[in-house]
């Protein structure tokens, strides 16, 4: 193994732990980035996010479970909620039986999995909300994991099929 793909490795870890504390720092872009850009190779970067990124979601949850008390946490989730179209009612009553299932052994792990894979719910919610639960941390992490690899490692190898 060489240096060159360690420190790949320890990059994008280290970004996908900034990309799960500070969401503006997305970890998509940086795959595509470094895809397009041919600084690194496809497994490394995907794999690196995917740890980082769920190092930092378990971080999160179990720091807001221990009594972090972060003020833009208290906002978002006492902000009230503003009147929504037909589809936007629909899709936010779907999202809340969701969340209501998050804490469930049975079903909380699935929808982690699928927020983490294609976006529904998305990911930083579906995070604070199961700060809220009894869900075990360690599924969560392993779904996020799972996840998030399944989606960087289609991205980058997507994006370097097409640049390449």
């Amino acid at each position: 193994m060489s240096w060159q793909l360690l420190v790949e490795f320890a990059v994008s870890i280290a970004y996908g732990v900034l990309s799960a504390l500070i969401p503006i720092f997305n970890s998509e872009i940086y795959i595509v980035a470094s895809q397009v850009g041919g600084f690194a190779e496809e497994t490394t970067t995907a794999v690196g996010c995917a740890v980082g990124l769920s190092i930092g979601k378990v971080g999160t949850v179990l720091a807001l479970r221990r009594g972090a008390n972060f003020r833009w946490v208290q906002r978002i989730r006492d902000h009230p909620r503003k009147p929504a179209g037909k589809f936007r009612t629909r899709l936010r009553g779907w999202s809340d039986r969701m969340f209501g299932l998050l804490g469930e052994p049975r079903w909380g792990a699935a929808i982690v999995f699928l927020s983490a894979c294609v976006y529904v719910p998305p990911l930083y919610p579906v995070t604070l909300a199961v700060a809220d639960t009894r869900m075990s941390v360690i599924p969560f992490g392993i779904a996020v994991l799972a996840g998030r690899m399944l989606l960087f490692l289609a991205i980058a190898f997507g994006v370097s099929a097409l640049v390449h």
